[in-house]
């Protein structure tokens, strides 16, 4: 299991960023839960698969809702729970969710997320527009599927469209409206002065729920 450790850090023109450094850490039920009390917004019955502690906020984890959950649906679902932090939950638009395969592969349907506020409920879709089409032949969809480009995943959310995408080998990176919100620099992850609490939710929820191969291969989230 990767868990991440947040502090605060200054970057070279003393702009503050939330610095993110990944841990290796036992993430179960127990582990996130403080003197027997549940963690905020993590149901009865979530596997918990991902775990971070948010300097300022408090504990954070990405769990599992097996299929047939109440809240997760026939397929199950992704969730995002913590302290600090907006609850959040992913569905997906295809395969099942289950121990064997807790997350949700990107499909040619977009998946579904939903982001709890004070408000009511922020919905969003997330997909990979730039994926060859399954239409086209064999060997020209493979080749085109290898591309880094192709890999680009797109979260829109509350009038905001985020991309997330693969940099250099093991990095990754996020925009909103053409400027950089998060990005990882070796094994560190920064969310910069402009992320807020949506940002940090959706693209937290996002990492922990599809398979690293759709973005960076190796990064191992």
């Amino acid at each position: 299991m990767i868990g991440l450790t947040q502090s605060w850090a200054v970057s070279r023109s003393a702009a503050p960023t939330r610095m993110l450094r990944m841990l290796p850490v036992r993430a179960s039920r127990a582990d996130v839960e403080q003197d027997g009390q549940p963690l905020p917004g993590l149901v009865t019955g979530a596997l918990v698969s991902v775990a971070w502690r948010l300097e300022g906020a408090g504990r954070v984890v990405g769990a599992l809702l097996p299929p047939g959950h109440p809240t997760g649906g026939p397929l199950g679902a992704r969730i995002l729970a913590g302290e600090g932090i907006r609850p959040a939950t992913m569905w997906p638009a295809g395969e099942e969710i289950s121990r064997e395969s807790s997350l949700v592969e990107l499909t040619a349907k977009p998946a579904r997320l939903a982001v709890h506020t004070p408000d009511g409920m922020i919905t969003g879709t997330v997909d990979q527009p730039g994926r060859p089409r399954a239409d086209r032949p064999w060997p020209r969809r493979y080749v085109a599927d290898l591309r880094r480009d192709s890999r680009r995943v797109r979260i829109r959310a509350a009038d905001r469209v985020w991309w997330l995408r693969a940099t250099g080998m093991f990095g990754v990176r996020v925009s909103r409206g053409g400027q950089p919100i998060y990005r990882t620099r070796g094994m560190l992850g920064h969310f910069l002065p402009e992320a807020d609490e949506l940002d940090i939710s959706v693209i937290l929820l996002t990492l922990s729920a599809i398979p690293s191969s759709t973005y960076a291969p190796v990064l191992g989230f």
